[in-house]
C-alpha cells in the first residue's frame, strides 16, 4: 500500500507542477487502481492470512464421524422409539425372526384326563410276549382323551439288564391308529432281558408331566427278547440239562414203587383168601 501511496503524491505533484489540474496525465496508471479503498471492517489484513489445507485423510476422518455420529443418532431415535429404519438391516440377515418365543399351549379344563395310548398290538391282556432277536417286532396303538395333537411321536425300548435305552423312531408321523415295526437286526447289542416300550410326545419329551388334553407318556408294555441258538444234533454232543441227569432217577423210583405196591396187594389178596376158607 506504501508504494502506491507514493506514486499518488508524486503523480499529484506533477499535474500540479504542470498546471493541469482537471485532468489526468495519460501515461499514469488510471487514479482509481491507485487509490485503494478503505476496509471498513478492519479485517483486510486477516484476510491475507494463509489457510492450512486440510489433509485428505482429515477430511476423510471428519467426513466419516460425521456419518458415524448421524447413524449414532439415527440408532438412538430407533432404539427410544422402537421403530426401525426402511432400510436398516435386522441382526438377522436372513430376515427371519430370531425370537424363540412359541405361542403359548391351549390349556385345556383341569378337569379333563390326559391322553393316553392304548396298546393293540400286542394288546396288554396277552400277558408278556417273547420275540427272537433278529426278528421283526410290530406294534400297534390307538389314542384316548386326546385334546391337543402331538407335534410327532417317538418310540423307545428300555432295558433294565442292560441300563440302556434303545431309539426306535423318532419324530413319527402323528397317525391313529400308529403301527410301528421294529426290525430288531437294525439294533445292536441287544440282550436277552425284558424290555419296556415307551411312546411319548416328541415336543414334550418322556419325563414331561402329564397334562390335560395332551398326550403323557406310555411305558406299561413290558415284552422280551432272546437270542436263537443254532442247531446242535447229538451226535454233536447235543444234551438235555433237564432230562439227562434227572431221568433215571424218576425211572427207578417209579419201577420200585410199583414192585412194592405189587407185592403188598399180592400178599393182602392171599391173607384175605386163606381167612375166608378156615372159615367155612
Amino acid at each position: 500500500m506504501k508504494p502506491a501511496r507514493s506514486i499518488a503524491q508524486f503523480a499529484f505533484v506533477l499535474a500540479s507542477l504542470s498546471g493541469v489540474t482537471s485532468a489526468w496525465p495519460s501515461w499514469l496508471p488510471e487514479l482509481d487502481s491507485l487509490v485503494a479503498r478503505q476496509d471498513d471492517n478492519g479485517s483486510s489484513s486477516s484476510s491475507n492470512t494463509p489457510q492450512q489445507t486440510p489433509s485428505p485423510s482429515a477430511s476423510q476422518s471428519g467426513s466419516k464421524d460425521a456419518k458415524t455420529t448421524g447413524k449414532d443418532a439415527d440408532n438412538t431415535h430407533n432404539l427410544n422409539t422402537g421403530a426401525v429404519k426402511t432400510g436398516d438391516k435386522t441382526p438377522n440377515q436372513t430376515g427371519n425372526s430370531t425370537d424363540s418365543h412359541k405361542p403359548d399351549r391351549t390349556m385345556f379344563n383341569p378337569g379333563d384326563p390326559a391322553g393316553a395310548v392304548v396298546m393293540v398290538t400286542p394288546s396288554l391282556a396277552q400277558g408278556m410276549q417273547l420275540y427272537k432277536i433278529d426278528d421283526k417286532v410290530t406294534f400297534g396303538w390307538n389314542y384316548t382323551n386326546l385334546l391337543g395333537t402331538p407335534t410327532a411321536i417317538d418310540v423307545l425300548a428300555s432295558c433294565s439288564t442292560a441300563s440302556r435305552t434303545y431309539t426306535l423312531t423318532q419324530n413319527m408321523t402323528f397317525a391313529t391308529p400308529a403301527t410301528f415295526t421294529w426290525d430288531t437286526k437294525d439294533t445292536q447289542d441287544l440282550l436277552t432281558a425284558e424290555y419296556t416300550l415307551i411312546i411319548y410326545d416328541a415336543e414334550a419329551g418322556p419325563s414331561a408331566t402329564a397334562e390335560p388334553g395332551y398326550l403323557s407318556t406310555f411305558n406299561s408294555l413290558v415284552f422280551g427278547l432272546y437270542n436263537k441258538r443254532p442247531y446242535t444234533s447229538i451226535a454233536d454232543g447235543w444234551q438235555c440239562a433237564i432230562c439227562s441227569a434227572a431221568a433215571p432217577s424218576v425211572d427207578s423210583r417209579a419201577v420200585g414203587f410199583a414192585m412194592t405196591m405189587s407185592v403188598l396187594t399180592v400178599l393182602s389178596f392171599t391173607w384175605f383168601v386163606a381167612g375166608v376158607g378156615a372159615g367155612l
